[in-house]
């Protein structure tokens, strides 16, 4: 690319949007600065910088690209139930998930599929009366025991959604994998089925694989007060690089 040559002044790991702009004034004296944002634009769609939290970059290899995390799935249950909510609540606030999404990152692969409902309080009852006559299993906020105990393949469980949830930006009712990465530690409905030795692989593939963005992870995982453990699981178990400078508590606990 053109401008490949501004960007290999830049030595820091990470740097600003204005570092970026600098680099191109000093490289080259008459550019046009009007000219920016679509040059910027144009260096993040080529992978040649990665975002990695707020106006915070890194430079990327473009041959290892990295994708905006999208979830693609076969299963019947979970197309029905995401487009029998989106007809009838079309303006509710819900996302959905389930949980053989896990076994692109797990060794111990999910048989039995559990689909997860997240949604506003004010509607989770509503939600229930609609699915329940749709579908033969529907939990309402059940504990990992009754899941066990009155769940089958197919179940749908609708819990509450946490707010300021960092969202999907190109799938509006599914997981972000900044949301992702955070209920693998927050939502009780997943932590009863993985097991923490599966969590140090399962948190390289992610990062290796998708975009993340670290602000947005890190923030809400203090709003779901799991961000120690999340900290202490990749610096104490895996060789993931973070750029946000987040540190662990001296009191924090190992996982």
């Amino acid at each position: 690319m053109k401008y490949a040559k501004a960007l290999e002044r830049i030595q820091s790991d990470t740097f600003s949007r204005q570092d970026v702009l600098n680099s191109f004034l000093m490289v080259y004296p008459n550019y046009k600065i009007k000219s920016f944002d679509w040059h910027f634009s144009k260096l993040l769609s080529a992978n040649m910088l990665e975002k990695v939290g707020k106006n915070l970059y890194v430079k990327s290899n473009p041959l290892k690209t990295k994708e905006t995390y999208t979830y693609i799935t076969q299963s019947e249950g979970f197309l029905g139930v995401e487009s029998l909510l989106s007809v009838e609540y079309p303006l509710a606030e819900f996302i959905i998930w389930e949980t053989i999404a896990l076994n692109e990152f797990v060794n111990h692969q999910i048989a039995m599929n559990t689909i997860l409902v997240m949604t506003e309080k004010m509607v989770m009852d509503s939600f229930f009366e609609l699915l329940k006559n749709h579908f033969p299993s529907v939990l309402i906020s059940p504990t990992p025991d009754e899941i066990t105990r009155y769940g089958q393949n197919g179940s749908i469980v609708i819990n509450t959604l946490s707010s300021r949830y960092p969202k999907n930006p190109k799938q509006r009712h599914r997981y972000s994998i900044e949301k992702f990465i955070v209920d693998l530690f927050a939502e009780k409905t997943i932590t009863s089925i993985i097991s923490k030795g599966d969590y140090p692989g399962a948190l390289e593939i992610i990062f290796e694989r998708y975009k993340i963005n670290e602000t947005k992870l890190f923030n809400y995982a203090r709003t779901r007060y799991v961000d120690e453990q999340i900290l202490v699981m990749i610096k104490e178990n895996t060789n993931i690089k973070l750029y946000t400078g987040a540190e662990v508590s001296p009191n924090a606990e190992s996982q």
